[in-house]
Formats: C-alpha cells, structure tokens, sequence
C-alpha cells in the first residue's frame, strides 16, 4: 500500500470516528439527560476517539503476533 492510499485511509478512520463519536455522544446524552453544550460534546468524541484507537492498535499487536 502506498503511502498516499494509507494517509487517505486514516483519514477517513479518523473522521469516520469523529462523526461517530458526535452521533453516540449525542444519542447517550439524551438518555441520561444531559446538557449538550461544547465541552461535554468534545469530551464524548475525544473518548470515543481514544476507544477506537486503541482497539485498533491491539488488533494490530495481536494480527502481528500471529
């Protein structure tokens, strides 16, 4: 793959989880009843970003260790 395809392909991970983190976030938050306002929004992204991630980052530890 080259170089170009991969900056491309995280590039769509990266917003693909940033749209996702913003509509979970949303539909969590009307749940449990809480005010939406800018912080509370960027912490639900950035922990849904931080999840993605590292689940990413394990598949990959044990893809390279098989």
């Amino acid at each position: 793959m080259t170089k170009k395809k991969r900056v491309i392909r995280e590039l769509i991970w990266f917003f693909s989880t940033i749209t996702g983190g913003i509509v979970l976030s949303l539909m969590f938050y009307d749940i449990i009843n809480v005010d939406i306002d800018l912080a509370v929004m960027t912490a639900g992204v950035v922990a849904t970003l931080i999840a993605v991630y590292v689940i990413r980052i394990t598949l990959w530890v044990f893809k390279k260790n098989m």
